[in-house]
């Protein structure tokens, strides 16, 4: 697990888009946990945090979000949420979706990813082994024998029914909306509120003031002979014609391996074409750029100057022909993302 996504220089993983957890930690002093006391005092709820600072971490397998996970547990001023940070550089961020006109552009947009977490908030009684907890709720959900890892959520042992969270990975990406859709079904036992690309996922340990953490265990794997849930993606986070949204660090790694078309279509990179094929290549590449300038996550003239030096270094030949050609693909680029913006 590393945090960022372009920590490998290698073009080879230029296009390779990980599956990425936000880590949220509030910068403002709102803790992301409860405090609950044991002498009849009312609790302190979750704290409404409003700026951030996100950080984006790798995960390759449910091993890797557990021990993110485990982490997290005694730290108050950090939840999770599923969406990526359109730029983790950037201190004192608010959790946006979508843009607004008075508190500023989105945030955070949503990739398709593998992990995923479940809230089971009251189901059924709980027999006090948290392990045999989440089990039932695995019988319930119908998926026995899945791997997954649990964590006791704030009023675990306090509040009647079980109340727990549950970590899975997904044979095949899937969007939060696929995620809810398939989820209602079982609403008695799963809150489908968590299945939105700001929501926090909270994970700290509650403070507990006149009493201990009736919690034994705070975390516990649960091994099965199916190491994947198989949750179908029919709710595609693109599925209304908008364009495909990347992260500022997504973009500046395009730019500095840019390719034609996907990886797993083409492994080449620009400069790998042959002479012949140089300018249809680089009109495709120059509209990814326009549509990353489009999303605001790359400067146009830089760009055409990164561009240009490439066509220059590799090539040579005739530079009037080749900055034509970037100019215009960049410009086919930036009006697809208007198009786009214009379907949502």
């Amino acid at each position: 697990m590393a945090l960022g996504i372009y920590t490998n220089s290698e073009a080879k993983s230029s296009h390779k888009i990980e599956n990425i957890v936000t880590v949220a930690r509030a910068i403002d002093g709102k803790k992301l946990n409860k405090t609950i006391f044991g002498d009849g005092r009312p609790d302190i709820p979750y704290g409404h945090a409003y700026k951030f600072k996100f950080f984006s971490e790798q995960c390759d397998d449910l091993q890797d979000l557990y021990y993110l996970v485990k982490l997290l547990l005694h730290r108050p001023y950090s939840c999770l949420i599923r969406g990526i940070a359109k730029d983790d550089s950037i201190i004192g961020q608010r959790r946006a979706f979508h843009n607004d006109k008075t508190k500023g552009p989105a945030t955070i947009i949503e990739q398709i990813q593998n992990w995923f977490a479940i809230d089971v908030d009251g189901y059924d009684n709980s027999s006090g082994n948290l392990i045999d907890d989440a089990r039932r709720v695995l019988l319930a959900l119908g998926l026995v024998d899945v791997e997954a890892f649990v964590i006791p959520s704030a009023n675990y042992l306090i509040k009647t029914g079980m109340r727990l969270r549950m970590f899975f990975w997904n044979d095949q990406r899937i969007s939060t909306l696929s995620l809810k859709k398939y989820f209602t079904r079982f609403a008695n036992v799963v809150d489908t509120a968590l299945f939105h690309p700001i929501q926090p996922i909270y994970i700290a340990r509650p403070n507990f003031i006149a009493m201990t953490d009736p919690c034994k265990d705070i975390i516990a794997w649960l091994p099965g002979r199916q190491i994947h849930t198989q949750i179908l993606d029919v709710v595609s986070v693109n599925r209304d014609g908008s364009e495909r949204k990347y992260t500022k660090k997504q973009a500046e790694g395009f730019l500095r391996y840019p390719r034609p078309v996907p990886k797993n279509i083409d492994p080449r990179i620009l400069w790998e074409y042959r002479e012949t094929e140089r300018h249809p290549a680089l009109h495709k590449v120059a509209i990814l750029m326009g549509k990353l300038i489009g999303q605001e996550l790359l400067d146009e003239d830089n760009v055409v100057e990164e561009l240009m030096d490439k066509c220059a270094y590799y090539w040579r030949g005739n530079a009037k022909n080749d900055e034509r050609t970037i100019r215009d693909g960049i410009k086919t680029g930036k009006l697809a993302m208007e198009d786009s913006d214009d379907v949502r």
